[in-house]
């Protein structure tokens, strides 16, 4: 079985009017968390958009264990074994949180719901303590607890997260950052999108910068020389 579970080839994409990937080239093993940097507007949600359904296309190949799901419809694409956690989270807030999850794993028909509860509730235990709670009274790290688990319950393949520590609070931020790094040491496979350079390159294996709609560096993360240098290279 190849390494590379998803492929990205001359990848474009974009809005109306507006050309955002111009051809970006990135693959992503099985069982490695790569997170792609860059400057607002450089592409990084766009490229996770575009694999999950949500952006079309324009141009290029995404390759997910060899099929090629560029241009398919975002059910599809879950389908297909890729969930996205997206940065408004998508929940349905008047819902409770254990009605949230069992949504995650409504279009898997096979799905054992109890065992997956189960075990969400075992890597989620504050969740697992309000269960019955309205998604809508929770803070915001707690609600990001329950887009990441609520993705969990779709079995993915491949886990895509957009900014996961995007506006929480400090002590939340740490503790996405430890669900993400569990994440990653079971083995989830995990395209991530993160400002916080810090939080990206801890629970990263590899990282690439895009500018101006390219992959403008590359590197393995344990290989690199600073956080700076890398810093520089998404800024200057």
């Amino acid at each position: 079985m190849p390494d590379d579970l998803l492929i990205a080839e001359k990848l474009e994409a974009g809005y109306p009017g507006k050309r955002i990937l111009l051809g970006v080239d990135f693959a992503v093993r099985r069982g490695e968390a790569v997170v792609l940097l860059g400057a607002n507007g450089s592409g990084k949600s766009t490229a996770l958009n575009a694999v999950s359904g949500f952006v079309r296309p324009t141009g290029g190949r995404i390759l997910l264990d060899g099929e090629d799901i560029a241009g398919l419809p975002p059910h599809r694409v879950f389908a297909e074994g890729v969930v996205q956690v997206s940065q408004a989270r998508d929940l349905f807030p008047d819902m409770s949180v254990e009605d949230n999850l069992r949504l995650g794993a409504a279009r898997r028909k096979d799905a054992d719901v109890p065992a997956l509860l189960a075990r969400v509730y075992l890597d989620f235990p504050r969740l697992a303590e309000r269960r019955g709670q309205r998604v809508r009274t929770m803070s915001g790290g707690e609600q990001q607890m329950v887009a990441i688990a609520r993705a969990l319950m779709g079995t993915p393949k491949i886990l895509l997260l957009d900014e996961p520590s995007g506006g929480l609070a400090p002590r939340f931020v740490s503790e996405i950052a430890s669900i993400v790094a569990r994440l990653k040491a079971a083995g989830t496979t995990m395209l991530i999108v993160e400002q916080n350079i810090k939080l990206a390159l801890d629970v990263a294996d590899r990282f690439l910068v895009l500018k101006s709609g390219l992959v403008a560096e590359r590197g393995d993360v344990t290989r690199a020389t600073s956080q700076e240098a890398i810093v520089r290279s998404i800024y200057l």
